[in-house]
């Protein structure tokens, strides 16, 4: 499947990871290890002599609190927590340039060094630098301290609350931080410099053909000594074998501190293009010298390639990358893991980059923030192109400060990540929030004015106020499915969910193994209907998914989503992803893995049965997922039937033409227990197979250690994830029948490596329940190289254990200072926040003759009480305001509503009043602006109300009509007098 390369190339990056340079000019320190927490707030911990002596000892990435797997519905953490770091410096750094480099914080901090606040940040996802040079101690101990918090905070994007936001805030120093000591005459940091366009080594390509590619580098060089340099600098691109390509040197003179950019140009000859297929990277090598004397040394990876949204003709007809058309198959990615949330190792980034890849994926959006430049840079070597977004979702603020956060967010974002090949497009809007229209025309021109380039586009959906300044609209569609705009380059940012899809019915868009393979298979069922153009949402599509695979001028799609997540507004798990929260693989996993051409090396052929054979209501009828020109299908060693790929396609013509593989859909007659076996065939020879087996009797346990060829390092903070299976005596996991089915499993880690959460009885990693025949956990390696065991039982099983060893590390930890010893961290001091509690009230019972319109319409209004929130009550025009009302026939006692809207991406404004004869009004609800996932109740009293009128004077963005799922009201019948 993916070249071995890929995985060889990453293990050696892995292990080189925070490395100093071969020349001792810029040392890059570990500073993962060797952190005291405290969870809650500390007064004077920032203190030197702050007594820390009952606070746990923890490594980095860190969350400020470990969950329970499906800890939706606002429950993780909320709050505020400390972090101390001791360590000293030698004498001999004296003179030089020290900063600590911060890659994540989530989400607003203060730093403190020996007791005096040295910078704050503000932003969860993007990282910033502290130097440090004029207040770190020598010889001496120095306490780094940083006081998190990762509270609701409206002046900082995303800005929106986390009972209501569809991710989580889960906090802490969730990714990595290092401790850099350079020259003072040094290349800068483009996050620390804030200089537009600058900052750092900024490449460009101006001109990129198959014979020539011309190279621009900008290089921003800072000389804080007293004295004059006699400044060299030699910029050369060298190629994968370490062979020099190019070089260029620029000669003068820098004043005491002062700084200045660099311009040079270089040519490339016959450049290697980066593209998915082949992302070839080629180093660029950046030194400094001062007269003689080598001063600085940078190295930047840089892929040459060249894109656009439109033909060499002016048609916005798709995506091209270095002339040539690709279609875009992505997927949107959620950063949060099991148990850990946020903070997850620089090899789990590039485990998920790789798995995505493997998914028959080329392309990921980064929904709804930067992610860690780890994933990126894993991105850049395994071919995925990346939409980089801003962060934000559903929520926007007029107040100056967010204004301004939200867009020195955008100039970070773009200078954090301008470099990499592999990203392609900028969301630089707040996800599906109704953003004026002077915030996303200034969005834009900041965006540009970062990378004035032909190279930087930017996107947001069509139907938003600002689409007149972006470069790029998602669902360029009516709703009628013609064309708005022909001209603007189209894509698919979102598909392949809906929000209001229940997993435990096993019939819609979100599927979990906790169940069983009904709703696994129902879920591929649906997408393939999506993916060939159904505008229908029982169908699983919405018209505004601009038809996928059907529609002839889309660039591609991103499909919602990679992996399942947790989120504020939910307590139920959204089981959208082709791979669990755990990332192991559903079968819509494999699904999208047949929409890649066999023949392309990087994907390679593929078949895969959708099912666990063990279930005799579904498995007489049997769908395969295959890219083979031809699959047949055995029972028990009877063939079943053969087909063939062009046979296959009108079941799915628009996927097919696409160059997708719909899925085949066999008849197998009455079911038999037993093994299925599929064959993938090319030119006649069978080249890949699969086969499964109907479990039996549950009999022992197996593990399997997840790296994906991905080893791990003895550094103190890197982390491997293992699945622990219940296995029949064939090895086959027993996978569900019934839905919940689980077993308990015991697992316990020895060695150089530490199971994550074992000493904490809340998550239950130690002692934990499987879902669909399968566990979890993850392990945080020691600073010591070594074997590490993993031990795994279950009552009336057969244990299982297995042992792998961890590499040694070659990159320099920071030594650890002087301190008391710290607790292993377990779950005390376990303070929780405030969450919301679900309040049962009465409901009253509807029926579709209490509702009527204003104008005197019925239409579809019975859909608002039949209890299914998929029938979707609409307006046939986007006429506004409307007037809905009902008449419940008596007076109740008003206790509260719950309104479930039709569209979770649009806005609605809306208001409720109460009367009790239709002449006199009262305010229920004052008039409220609310998106389409704000669906739980609102609770408020009023008594003597027989009549209810809604008013809907406005539904955003432009053009989307008023749609209603359900409404439910609370309360209690009056009783009459006599």
């Amino acid at each position: 499947m993916i070249r071995l390369f890929f995985i060889l190339t990453f293990c050696f990056c892995i292990v080189q990871s925070a490395l100093c340079q071969s020349e001792s000019v810029r040392r890059v320190f570990n500073f993962n290890t060797n952190w005291a927490f405290y969870r809650g707030d500390a007064i004077g911990a920032e203190a030197i002599n702050y007594d820390d002596k009952n606070w746990t000892e923890v490594s980095i990435p860190h969350t400020m609190r470990l969950e329970k797997k499906h800890n939706g519905g606002n429950r993780n953490y909320q709050g505020i927590a400390w972090y101390r770091r001791y360590f000293k410096l030698k004498k001999s750094d004296q003179g030089k340039r020290i900063t600590v480099n911060f890659e994540g914080v989530q989400k607003n901090c203060e730093v403190f060094l020996n007791g005096e606040k040295v910078n704050e940040h503000f932003g969860g996802y993007l990282g910033f630098v502290v130097d440090i040079t004029e207040k770190v101690k020598f010889e001496k101990n120095n306490v780094l301290a940083v006081r998190v918090s990762n509270m609701d905070d409206p002046f900082t994007p995303p800005g929106k609350a986390q009972a209501k936001l569809d991710f989580n805030y889960y906090g802490g120093i969730y990714r990595d931080v290092t401790l850099v000591i350079s020259n003072k005459l040094y290349i800068s940091d483009p996050l620390e410099t804030d200089k537009i366009a600058g900052g750092g080594v900024f490449v460009t390509f101006p001109k990129v053909e198959k014979q020539r590619a011309e190279v621009n580098i900008k290089t921003h060089i800072v000389n804080r000594c007293n004295d004059n340099a006699s400044l060299t600098l030699i910029t050369a691109i060298k190629d994968k074998s370490g062979q020099e390509v190019a070089s260029v040197n620029s000669k003068g003179t820098l004043t005491a501190n002062s700084d200045q950019e660099y311009v040079q140009d270089l040519v490339v000859k016959k450049p290697s293009l980066w593209h998915p297929d082949h992302p070839y990277l080629y180093q660029l090598e950046s030194r400094v010298y001062n007269g003689k004397d080598l001063v600085d040394l940078k190295t930047t990876p840089i892929g040459i390639r060249t894109i656009s949204f439109k033909s060499p003709a002016g048609k916005a007809d798709g995506f091209y990358i270095n002339g040539e058309k690709l279609y875009l198959r992505g997927a949107n990615r959620h950063q949060s893991y099991q148990n850990i949330g946020d903070a997850a190792s620089n090899s789990m980034q590039w485990r998920d980059a790789l798995q995505i890849k493997k998914g028959g994926f080329n392309a990921v959006r980064a929904s709804h923030y930067p992610q860690s430049p780890s994933f990126l840079d894993a991105c850049d070597q395994l071919g995925l192109l990346v939409i980089e977004c801003e962060p934000g979702w559903q929520f926007f603020s007029k107040d100056s400060v967010f204004v301004a956060r939200s867009f020195q967010q955008i100039r970070e974002m773009v200078r954090r990540d301008r470099n990499h090949p592999s990203v392609f497009l900028w969301e630089t809007s707040l996800n599906e929030s109704p953003t004026p229209d002077y915030w996303a025309k200034e969005a834009v021109r900041i965006a540009h004015e970062e990378m004035p380039n032909d190279q930087m586009f930017t996107a947001d959906d069509f139907f938003a106020k600002g689409r007149k300044y972006y470069d790029v609209s998602y669902k360029v569609i009516n709703e009628d499915g013609t064309d708005p705009m022909p001209t603007m380059p189209s894509l698919t940012r979102e598909w392949g969910d809906t929000w209001i899809a229940d997993p435990q019915k096993e019939n819609g868009l979100r599927a979990s193994r906790m169940y069983t393979s009904k709703g696994l298979l129902n879920q591929c069922v649906l997408r393939q209907k999506a993916l060939n153009g159904t505008m229908l949402e029982d169908e699983g599509g919405y018209w505004d998914h601009a038809r996928l695979d059907a529609n002839e001028r889309i660039g591609g799609y991103f499909l919602w989503t990679y992996n399942d997540y947790t989120r504020g507004s939910d307590a139920v798990t959204a089981f959208s992803g082709v791979v669990d929260i755990d990332r192991y693989e559903k079968f819509g996993y494999y699904q999208l893995q047949a929409m890649q051409d066999a023949r392309n090396p990087v994907y390679g052929p593929m078949v895969f049965i959708a099912s666990y054979n063990n279930r005799p209501d579904l498995d007489s009828a049997l769908v395969v997922f295959s890219n083979c020109d031809k699959v047949k299908l055995y029972r028990n060693s009877k063939l079943i039937g053969e087909q063939t790929r062009a046979g296959n396609s009108p079941t799915a013509s628009f996927v097919a033409a696409k160059d997708g593989s719909p899925y085949y859909r066999f008849s197998a007659g009455n079911y038999e227990p037993g093994e299925l076996k599929a064959e993938g065939i090319i030119d006649g020879k069978v080249v890949c197979s699969y086969s499964v087996k109907t479990p039996e009797t549950p009999d022992h346990l197996e593990i399997e250690i997840a790296d994906r060829g991905i080893q791990t390092v003895a550094n103190g903070s890197d982390m491997i994830p293992v699945y622990i299976k219940v296995c029949d005596k064939n090895g086959t996991v027993v996978s569900n029948v019934a839905p919940l089915q689980s077993y308990e499993l015991n697992l316990s880690v020895s060695g150089e490596g530490t199971l994550i959460g074992a000493h904490d009885p809340r998550v239950n990693v130690a002692n934990q329940q499987a879902e669909g025949g399968i566990g979890y956990g993850i392990i945080r390696t020691t600073d010591k190289s070594g074997k590490i065991t993993v031990n795994a039982t279950s009552p009336g099983l057969k244990s299982a254990n297995i042992s792998f060893q961890s590499l040694p590390f070659n990159g320099i930890c920071l030594a650890d200072g002087e301190h008391v010893k710290w607790q292993q961290e377990s779950g005390t001091n376990d303070s929780v926040s405030v969450n919301e509690i679900a309040v049962k009230q009465p409901v009253i019972k509807l029926s579709a003759d209490m509702f009527s319109l204003l104008d005197g319409g019925r239409d579809g209004l019975e859909k608002l009480a039949d209890g299914n929130p998929r029938t979707i009550w609409r307006t046939f025009s986007d006429k506004l305001p409307i007037e809905l009302k009902i008449d419940l026939g008596k007076p109740f006692g008003l206790l509260g509503s719950r309104i479930i809207w039709g569209k979770d991406s649009d806005w609605y404004t809306y208001s409720l009043q109460g009367s009790s004869d239709g002449i006199n009004w009262v305010d229920l609800i004052s008039e409220r602006r609310v998106s389409g996932q704000d669906y739980k109740p609102v609770f408020y009293e009023a008594t003597q109300v027989r009549y209810i009128k809604m008013k809907l004077p406005e539904v955003l963005p432009e053009r989307s009509k008023a749609a209603i799922g359900d409404i439910e009201l609370y309360g209690l019948p009056l009783s009459l007098p006599n």
